[in-house]
């Protein structure tokens, strides 16, 4: 099997995130999607974490896509994101800073869910 091919077949959401058509002032999705397209099709597809890494992006920018709530936020905190010069993988490590991002957020809000009895 193509490598390509099997690096989509990991990714079930593939198609929607690159297909996705932010707004016209939306340039920090634009770069995210680009990031995501670099990062999936570099990856070695012998390596199970880059392939469980790649699950998880795929995941995270689908979330990303689907709730607005989140996507203001992950856009707030990836301007924040710092990445040592010393890296050896640069855009390894800004994909490891976006999925503790998308795990922060998962944390934070967490909701309660409140079940009202009727009498």
């Amino acid at each position: 099997m193509d490598t390509n091919k099997k690096i989509i077949s990991y990714c079930k959401n593939f198609y929607k995130i690159i297909n996705f058509v932010p707004y016209e002032s939306d340039v920090i999705t634009e770069k995210i999607i680009a990031i995501y397209k670099k990062y999936i099709f570099k990856i070695d597809v012998n390596n199970k974490e880059d392939l469980e890494t790649v699950k998880e992006l795929d995941f995270v920018l689908n979330k990303y896509i689907d709730d607005f709530l989140f996507r203001k936020e992950f856009q707030k905190q990836i301007l924040t994101i710092k990445v040592e010069k010393d890296a050896k993988d640069i855009l390894k490590e800004l994909i490891k800073s976006m999925l503790k991002i998308f795990y922060r957020y998962e944390e934070s809000s967490t909701r309660v869910i409140y079940i009202s009895r009727w009498i």
